[in-house]
């Protein structure tokens, strides 16, 4: 019993779990605000905008790529849709059909990424970071930089804030999308396609596996997914600007990372990017109840990415060990 409890601590999955435990554990004597209902509802609000993303850029990692983007991708959509929603009024109709234009926006530019990526074999990470700076720009200066404030009543302001059965609707959708993302992934073809690609992208055309189509749409979904959290925080905050969603690529990146997803490629699955995002959210909020300036936040975020990145390894080494082992004998 005492054996198993000190493998499952050792492993991947208990490290991050006692990485949780021991924040808690910290926050309970410096900061006990941290464990009140309404931090608790902060805490599930960022985690599903973050969730939202990681889910889309798992899409990407799983094929060997990496999508830095989903930061600006978010902001863009978020602006498109209240830019649309004020010109009509803000109404509930035109709000959907800001919606469903900042969609369309955002296929468009996962789509751009995927060419670039697939057709010219650009690496993934200098074309979004392309796409990264071209977008914070490009919408800056479109907007000369104005805030887009929503009306405090209407679809806008309840897409962001209302809740189901004192369930925040945000956290519903994001529960939605996990569903599905993890349905594709592990039940269907596409999914197993995805694997495939990442594991051997060689390999995976000589069976015949559409590596290059299969990759465009997997940045196409990253970037619709990045869309829709971008909006969900535009509607949360009540106001969309150029730089909605700027600092969440190194949230999502943490996510990938801290929940053991191989950013090589063809390792990782929905539940590792659910928990990191859940992890990060904790990270963040603890940081902010306790005052921690910007920079150290910076500096706190690099050292975690790292710390989790030897984690990682150290994890997949042990693995190897064990398998080499076990085949001596």
């Amino acid at each position: 019993m005492i054996k198993r409890a000190a493998k499952a601590a050792g492993s991947s999955w208990g490290q991050r779990i006692m990485i949780l435990v021991a924040i808690c554990a910290i926050m309970a004597i410096f900061e006990p605000v941290f464990f009140r209902i309404a931090n608790a509802r902060s805490i599930l609000f960022a985690i599903a905008v973050t969730g939202v993303m990681s889910c889309g850029m798992l899409f990407t990692v799983l094929v060997g790529g990496l999508d830095l983007s989903v930061g600006s991708v978010a902001g863009t959509a978020a602006s498109v849709a209240f830019l649309i929603s004020q010109s009509f009024g803000f109404s509930d109709v035109s709000f959907l059909l800001g919606c469903l234009a900042a969609l369309a926006v955002s296929l468009v530019l996962g789509w751009i990424n995927g060419f670039f990526v697939t057709v010219f074999g650009i690496p993934a990470f200098v074309v979004t970071l392309a796409m990264k700076y071209a977008l914070y720009g490009g919408i800056f200066v479109i907007l000369k930089g104005i805030y887009i404030y929503a009306p405090t009543s209407g679809i806008i302001n309840q897409f962001g804030n209302s809740t189901v059965l004192s369930i925040p609707l945000p956290v519903i959708v994001f529960v939605i999308i996990v569903v599905i993302c993890a349905f594709v992934l592990g039940k269907t073809t596409y999914g197993r396609y995805l694997y495939a690609i990442g594991g051997n992208r060689r390999v995976a055309n000589i069976v015949g596996i559409n590596s290059i189509r299969h990759t465009r749409s997997a940045f196409m979904i990253s970037s619709v997914l990045s869309g829709f959290a971008g909006i969900m925080l535009a509607s949360m905050n009540g106001q969309s600007e150029p730089r909605t969603g700027l600092g969440y690529e190194a949230n999502v990146l943490m996510a990938m990372v801290i929940g053991g997803i191989n950013l090589a490629g063809g390792e990782g699955g929905v539940p590792g990017a659910v928990f990191g995002a859940l992890l990060v959210g904790v990270i963040n909020n603890a940081m902010l109840l306790l005052s921690i300036s910007s920079d150290i936040q910076s500096l706190v975020q690099g050292v975690v990415i790292i710390a989790a990145m030897l984690l990682s390894t150290f994890a997949q080494r042990g693995s190897a060990g064990e398998l080499k082992v076990r085949a001596k004998q």
